[in-house]
């Protein structure tokens, strides 16, 4: 067997699933890739990790996984005990030696009736065998869908993935069943990786992939500050739905993240803001990213004007006064910045409480 997935976790074969639980949550935190930027080993010892504990977590996969490694070990001592140099006995004695006398070979006849039977028979085991496999895997994806549904419905996220993961295993081919745990995975997971990996899969053989799912892996993209390919979902799946106005707002953060496109991200803001259909609390948002990208222009009263929208739909919000606490020390105000600092850290915004700190000590 190439891998070994309890050497992989550091543990014994006879683990017990709490152990295995912790020496996977203890090596994934040491080799994530948000710990370890650019360490390629490092990301192929967490993908390693994560799929020893995808098979050492599942008891079927578990089960399965032991008895290939009892029969290969078995493999390798019949191999070992077939050399040479353990034979210690005499080869068998010649014909000569044995005085055999060779009968003659008879012909074995068999009628046209007879293969007619054999061949009825065994077609008779084969349709039975794939009547009991398909009447087995219907009854175990059933159950095991229920399975899934229960545990969403009650909240349990991680039973709920792992039984559409089994169901994946029986019918790869199950896009609704793949659909819902790319969304179970990025929506209540926060494994941008894992629902990454499920649209991608989505995209790649579908004939007529959706606008929905490129949108969704633009998300994964975008979490995992993968700004460009994000940039690239988000441009696919407005061409195929220009009416996912949402997406404006988040091809404008892939753009502010990346620190590459301002106008753009000015732009695709603006449409969005432009738009009928968003609560108060969206508004506010985007005005702030708005006035971000502003500020990141030096368009100082663009900047502050957005700020007070963010304002109007909600007062207490820390960031607006946070921002415009930055927009006031650009313009040398460092006294009106200081007390929107003071305002915002009243607010609970750890942000302005260092630059408070740091900026206003002496104020």
């Amino acid at each position: 067997m190439a891998k070994n997935y309890y050497h992989t976790l550091g543990l014994s074969p006879n683990a017990t699933a709490a152990e295995i639980k912790a020496a996977y949550k203890r090596l994934a935190l040491k080799f994530h890739p948000d710990k370890n930027p650019g360490n390629v080993r490092a990301e192929e010892q967490f993908k390693l990790v994560n799929e020893a504990y995808q098979v050492l977590s599942n008891p079927r996969r578990r089960a399965t996984y032991d008895l290939q490694r009892q029969y290969e070990q078995q493999q390798r001592q019949a191999q070992a005990y077939s050399n040479p140099r353990y034979h210690h006995t005499r080869s068998p004695a010649g014909y000569r030696e044995r005085y055999y006398r060779q009968r003659p070979q008879q012909k074995a006849n068999f009628s046209k009736r007879d293969i007619q039977i054999v061949l009825g028979v065994v077609l008779l085991a084969l349709l039975l065998a794939l009547g009991l496999k398909l009447g087995w895997d219907h009854l175990v994806y059933s159950r095991v869908v229920e399975q899934a549904q229960e545990a969403e419905l009650t909240g349990q996220w991680e039973q709920a993935q792992e039984a559409y993961s089994t169901v994946l295993e029986y019918k790869p081919e199950l896009q609704e069943m793949r659909i819902k745990r790319a969304a179970l995975r990025l929506q209540q997971l926060n494994d941008a990786q894992g629902a990454l990996s499920d649209y991608s899969w989505l995209i790649r053989n579908t004939t007529d992939p959706k606008a929905e799912w490129y949108a969704a892996r633009g998300k994964c993209y975008l979490a995992l500050k993968n700004h460009n390919l994000a940039i690239q979902d988000f441009n696919v799946a407005l061409t195929l739905a220009p009416a996912m106005v949402h997406l404006y707002q988040d091809r404008a953060v892939a753009n502010l993240q990346a620190e590459q496109n301002w106008p753009a991200a000015l732009a695709d803001l603006t449409h969005y803001l432009n738009s009928e259909h968003i609560s108060a609390e969206e508004k506010t948002e985007a005005f702030l990213y708005r006035a971000f990208a502003h500020y990141r222009t030096q368009e100082w009263i663009s900047a502050w004007i957005d700020t007070e929208q963010a304002l109007t739909q909600d007062s207490t919000n820390a960031k607006a006064y946070f921002l415009q606490a930055l927009i006031a020390r650009a313009q040398q105000g460092e006294a009106v910045s200081c007390e929107l600092l003071a305002k915002a850290a009243q607010l609970g915004f750890r942000n302005a409480e260092a630059e408070l700190e740091h900026h206003c000590a002496e104020l």
